[in-house]
C-alpha cells in the first residue's frame, strides 16, 4: 500500500510518502480498513515532531480521523485505545485507562495517512447512509472533543460561551454545536474580514477581531456578568484571559495547548470566582455514538477548508501549520 509516514521526528520534510507493508489484522479482535479520508489535526503535526516527548515505535504513520469501508460496509473509526479490561473501560470511560492512546497519534498504532490500517474491531463505527464520508472524517478529533467539553460543563439553552478561534476544528465544531444545543451566545475570535464572515455563517453571535480589539473589553461588552463556560484549546497564551471573562462559578474546558505548556494562572482570581476547570482527551466511543447521531439529527454541515491527495500530506500539514485554513484539512486516501 501507499501510506505518508516519518522515520523520524522532525519538521516536514521528514513525512515520506512510499510503499508501507500492508497491515494485518492481528487475530479477530483487529480489523483491517480501507481508507477513504483521513482528517488533518494539530495532534498530527506534534506526533510528527514529538512534541508530546512519548517514545513511539518508528516508522509511524499519523492520522486519528479515519473513515473508510471494511468488507464494503462505510466505517469511521474511534481513535481512542484503552486495555478494555480495566474498571474504568469496563465502565465505558476509557479514556482515563492509564493505558489509554490515539490511534495515529503518540502512540504505537498507525493511523490514517495510509490507504490502508489496522484498528481495534472495536472501534470500528457504522455510519449512516445520510453521512457522507467527507463529513465523517471530520468528527472522531475536533467535534468530539467539543461535544465532550460542552456536554461535561453543561452547555445548553441559555449559556454564554466563548471559544477562541473560529476557522480551527475545534472552533468550528464548538460553534455549531453550542449554537444547536441552544446557547443563548455563542462568541467567538478570529483574525480578519475573511475568518469574520465565516465566523458568523458558521452561526457564532458575536464575532471579536484579536487583531484590532480586545478580547477581554469586547467580552465584557458582549456579557458584563461574564461567560458561563470558555473552551480554551490555545494554552499558555490565553489562560490569563479565560480565567478573567469566567463568571461566577463559570467554567473553563481545556483541550489543547497550541501556544505552549507553561501557564502562569492568577490563583487568587480562580478560587475567588470558584472556577471549575476540566480537562478534555477526546471523548468515548458512547460520546462518538450520540455526536453522529445529534450531527445527522441536526444536519450539522462542518465546513471543510480543502481536501489533498494523500501524497500531498506534507502540503496539508503545511498549511494546517500557516494557519491558511477556514475549516478542517482533509486527506484523500483511496487507491490512485
Amino acid at each position: 500500500m501507499k501510506a505518508v509516514a516519518f522515520y523520524e521526528h522532525g519538521g516536514l520534510d521528514v513525512l515520506q510518502y512510499r510503499d508501507f507493508p500492508d497491515p494485518v489484522a492481528a487475530g479477530k479482535d483487529t480489523v483491517v480498513v480501507d481508507v477513504e479520508y483521513c482528517g488533518v489535526n494539530h495532534l498530527d503535526i506534534w506526533t510528527r515532531m514529538g512534541i508530546a516527548g512519548k517514545k513511539i515505535k518508528l516508522p509511524h504513520i499519523c492520522g486519528c480521523d479515519i473513515v473508510g469501508t471494511v468488507k464494503g460496509q462505510r466505517v469511521m473509526v474511534y481513535p481512542g485505545a484503552s486495555c478494555r479490561k480495566c474498571p474504568q473501560c469496563k465502565a465505558g470511560r476509557e479514556t482515563l485507562c492509564s493505558e489509554f492512546a490515539i490511534i495515529g497519534g503518540m502512540s504505537d498504532w498507525n493511523g490514517g495517512y495510509a490507504e490502508k490500517v489496522a484498528v481495534p474491531a472495536r472501534n470500528v463505527i457504522k455510519l449512516p447512509p445520510v453521512l457522507k464520508s467527507e463529513t465523517a472524517a471530520t468528527l472522531a478529533v475536533s467535534y468530539l472533543v467539543a461535544w465532550n467539553m460542552l456536554k461535561a460543563n453543561g452547555a445548553g439553552r441559555g449559556k454564554t460561551i466563548l471559544v477562541y478561534g473560529a476557522t480551527s476544528g475545534v472552533g468550528m465544531a464548538t460553534i455549531q454545536l453550542a449554537k444547536a444545543l441552544g446557547a443563548k451566545k455563542v462568541i467567538t475570535t478570529v483574525s480578519g474580514k475573511e475568518k469574520h464572515d465565516f465566523a458568523k455563517k458558521l452561526g457564532a453571535h458575536h464575532v471579536i477581531d484579536r487583531s484590532n480589539q480586545n478580547i477581554a473589553e469586547e467580552v465584557k461588552r458582549i456579557a458584563p456578568a461574564g461567560v458561563d463556560i470558555v473552551i480554551d484549546h490555545v494554552g499558555a497564551a490565553t489562560w490569563p484571559t479565560s480565567i478573567s471573562m469566567l463568571k461566577q462559578g463559570g467554567r473553563m474546558a481545556v483541550c489543547g495547548m497550541t501556544s505552549g505548556n507553561d501557564a502562569t494562572v492568577p490563583v487568587r482570581m480562580f478560587y475567588s470566582k470558584q472556577i471549575v476547570m476540566t480537562g478534555a482527551l477526546l471523548g468515548t466511543r458512547a460520546q462518538l455514538q450520540e455526536l453522529i447521531k445529534f450531527v445527522v439529527r441536526n444536519k450539522i454541515q462542518p465546513v471543510i477548508d480543502s481536501i489533498f491527495p494523500l501524497q500531498d500530506a506534507r502540503e496539508a500539514q503545511s498549511k494546517m501549520e500557516a494557519g491558511l485554513h477556514a475549516g478542517k484539512i482533509i486527506l484523500d486516501c483511496k487507491p490512485a
